[in-house]
């Protein structure tokens, strides 16, 4: 390894060191999860005011369960709902699940069922039990990343005269 190398690869120690102490966690930004009902409840603000009135909610479940249900029977089977949840929920693997809201594993999600899930999602985001959901409801921070933690290597046997 030539001299320039050498210093280069002890400033990239350096830094990356400088990187792990964890003394700027103040300056970090703060860490926000948004789930993928938000994408949902958030559509629900029919006029624009950056709040979801108990009227607009009532009118975003009705028109979410009548997207859903593409052949009108009145009853989401798996594939309408896994249909419904790819096109609104961004893709199945982001809940809420089928079986968040089919509660008695008929197969079957009745409008019912349907309501009964979104109205307990829109109360546990309503933080201040209004009936409506301002943006800042939907927010959950999370914990601040944590730094690496050191690895422990397996000590190095001697080498001697017995060895």
């Amino acid at each position: 390894m030539d001299f320039k190398s050498a210093i280069f690869l002890l400033g990239a120690i350096g830094a990356l060191g400088a990187c792990a102490t964890g003394d700027n966690d103040r300056n970090e930004p703060i860490r926000a999860l948004l789930s993928a009902d938000v994408l949902m409840l958030v559509s629900f603000d029919a006029d624009g005011d950056l709040s979801v009135s108990a009227g607009e909610i009532d009118a975003g479940l009705t028109r979410e369960f009548t997207r859903a249900d593409v052949n009108r029977d009145g009853r989401l089977q798996p594939i309408e709902f896994q249909n419904w949840s790819n096109l609104v929920l961004g893709g199945s693997q982001l809940g809420p699940f089928r079986l968040d809201f089919d509660r008695n594993v008929d197969n079957a999600i009745m409008r019912e069922e349907f309501n009964a899930e979104i109205r307990a999602r829109v109360r546990d985001y309503d933080a201040d039990e209004s009936g409506a959901l301002a943006r800042n409801e939907f927010i959950r921070l999370v914990g601040q990343a944590r730094p690496p933690a050191e690895r422990r290597r397996p000590p190095t046997p001697a080498v001697g005269p017995g060895n």
